[in-house]
């Protein structure tokens, strides 16, 4: 039976935002939609996880016939996640795991450190500990009778598609690695150009949105030098107040409303930045891990992503392949795709919970065809 879940500070998909956020995105919020429930055909196993001292809670799908299965373990974006990556009513991952077992493949998915039912605090870990726990999982897979070992890929969104590379540059067992979303530049550069991004869809302009800057630079920095509580809180306050000030304008919020919103999410922000989480993530540079990568890669993006931009990145992961002499890649970016893989309007995160609870058209068959086409 799956452990009850431990309530966590509310997450962001994906990287934490700071830049003008829309009502209701630090919490799960959302419109009511409830994900699809599934009359499945095929097989569902809860299943522990060992990493040293912490013990990491998943689901296991598999099909009922046709074993030994190729496999694919599903990494979730930043923050405390579940093991379907739930946010706003939506969970992607539950769908793409449906969707893969269905196409013959063993999918595992799990919950990260310090939600549902795995051990651990949230946020007290870095990139390397990810990518630890990515490999334990591995190692689990490996051990079953059920699983053809030459055949276990890494599926990771967004922080997961950092973490893919890492783990396959560790381990010959990563047979496959699929980056949905993820990163070829180092993570502060990625933060600023996703702040800017953001800040200029919500429509700052340029001199507010070099106001801003200043205050994350500064925020940063007091990060990086492991800073108190109290050092960080007035430079994330002012950004937050401004923000409120601005959407209370449009919106005509009450005082008490406003005062109540700015407190949540100030402490939302400083649970998430100020940690060896966000340490890690601001310092990593993930193309020399890219370099060393040789098994088949698959790098997907979203035309629309203003939280990982799409055309920057691509260049500097295939850059980086290359430099490893790596040939045996592929590269799609969805049209109108959002971060998320929703059909998007303006790609803003802001938008994420008013959207459909579904990927963009042809998505999923994509993904599956992929690992087919690799598989034998």
């Amino acid at each position: 039976m799956r452990s009850r879940s431990r309530p966590v500070k509310p997450a962001l998909p994906a990287f934490l935002v700071i830049a003008v956020l829309g009502p209701g995105l630090m919490g799960w919020g959302g419109a009511g939609r409830t994900a699809k429930e599934f009359s499945v055909p095929y097989q569902q196993e809860e299943v522990s996880i060992v990493n040293g001292g912490i013990t990491l809670a998943g689901t296991l799908t598999r099909p009922k016939i046709g074993e030994p299965f190729g496999a694919v373990i599903l990494l979730q974006g930043s923050g405390p996640l579940n093991r379907d990556e739930e946010a706003f009513g939506w969970k992607p991952f539950r769908v793409l795991a449906d969707h893969l077992t269905r196409s013959g493949l063993a999918v595992l998915r799990f919950d990260s450190r310090g939600v549902g039912g795995s051990g651990g605090p949230a946020y007290q870990y870095d990139l390397g500990d990810i990518a630890s726990d990515a490999l334990a999982a591995v190692r689990y897979l490996k051990s079953r009778a059920d699983i053809d070992h030459r055949w276990i890929g890494l599926c990771g969104h967004s922080q997961g598609g950092i973490v893919a590379p890492l783990c396959a540059a560790q381990s010959d067992d990563v047979s496959f690695i699929i980056c949905l979303s993820g990163t070829g530049l180092p993570g502060d550069v990625i933060f600023f150009a996703q702040q800017r991004a953001v800040s200029r869809a919500e429509g700052a302009t340029e001199a507010g949105w070099q106001e801003d800057l200043g205050n994350l630079q500064k925020l940063v920095a007091l990060i990086r030098a492991r800073g108190e509580r109290a050092d960080l809180e007035p430079v994330v306050r002012a950004m937050i107040s401004k923000q409120i000030d601005k959407q209370a304008g449009r919106m005509n919020s009450a005082i008490e409303t406003k005062s109540a919103e700015l407190e949540s999410k100030v402490d939302c922000i400083l649970c998430g930045y100020n940690t060896p989480w966000f340490r890690s993530f601001l310092d990593y540079d993930p193309r020399p891990a890219l370099a060393k990568v040789k098994c088949p890669a698959l790098l997907v993006f979203g035309e629309l992503d203003l939280q990982v931009s799409a055309e920057e990145n691509r260049q500097a992961m295939v850059q980086a392949l290359l430099q490893g002499r790596h040939n045996d890649f592929s590269i799609k970016t969805f049209p109108g795709a959002n971060h998320l893989f929703q059909t998007a309007l303006t790609g803003s995160p802001a938008e994420y919970e008013r959207l459909r609870g579904e990927f963009v058209p042809g998505f999923l068959d994509f993904i599956s065809d992929w690992i087919s086409q690799r598989i034998r």
